[in-house]
């Protein structure tokens, strides 16, 4: 799934992120602002919920299904609805399937927009609080401008930490282990001789480059641009 993409279900964790608010808030809050989309389409008597805004995908696929499900904003709001609860918890939301020429119910996590289309389609309805849905000026409001942290800053993230974990194994490795053959040998001395490269006290030095030329003779996956290194390292999210 492309970051263009986003689920049905992502909703509501986003909007609770954006906001600096708990669940059940922020499940209120969608419920608010889909309504008042929906009342303003209804205002000038144009379509309510176009058909190209959300659909049914497969499960791990957005590729729209054959089965021809279509949702309406009647299923769209019990769907929001059934968040704001006391349970807080829904799954699913009722769609009308062609294929079986009936309303069933279909996961919440197989259901996808395109959050270009759907930031479009609130702004058109007048809603100003639709910055959430394309992560735009994500500095909280709520909480003392604390920022919500992306999908793909949440993966970059993962894979730095993990690969630093990893890359402390190796060093460990390349200084203990003893009695190599030959390429073993080259490999441990190229990981302790990068490794110093952290150390390095030359006014020009790069540290992220160095870490990354490390994993490099580590065999470690990390990210491989050292700018994508660097914003992590100085907190620039």
């Amino acid at each position: 799934m492309t970051d263009e993409l986003i689920r049905l279900c992502d909703l509501l964790p986003m909007y609770s992120n954006y906001h600096g608010v708990s669940l059940p808030e922020a499940a209120f809050g969608l419920h608010e602002l889909m309504d008042e989309a929906f009342l303003a389409y209804l205002g000038r008597a144009e379509e309510l919920l176009p058909e190209r805004l959300f659909w049914v995908g497969g499960v791990g696929s957005s590729k729209r299904s054959v089965r021809g499900y279509v949702l309406n904003h009647e299923g769209l709001i019990k769907y929001f609805k059934a968040l704001c609860e006391p349970s807080g918890s829904t799954q699913f939301i009722s769609c009308f399937c062609h294929a079986e020429y009936e309303y069933v119910n279909v996961p919440a996590s197989i259901v996808y927009s395109s959050k270009t289309a759907l930031s479009e389609w609130l702004k058109n309805a007048g809603v100003s609080d639709c910055s959430f849905v394309l992560d735009v000026g994500i500095n909280s409001k709520e909480c003392g401008g604390s920022s919500a942290i992306s999908s793909k800053e949440l993966n970059s993230i993962s894979l730095i930490i993990n690969g630093l974990v990893e890359l402390i194994k190796e060093v460990d490795a390349a200084h203990a282990v003893q009695g190599l053959d030959a390429v073993a040998q080259n490999r441990a001395d190229a990981i302790k001789r990068r490794a110093l490269g952290i150390r390095s006290v030359r006014k020009n030095s790069n540290p992220c480059m160095a870490i990354l030329s490390l994993a490099d003779a580590a065999q470690v996956e990390m990210p491989k641009s050292h700018k994508t290194l660097g914003k992590f390292m100085k907190g620039d999210i």
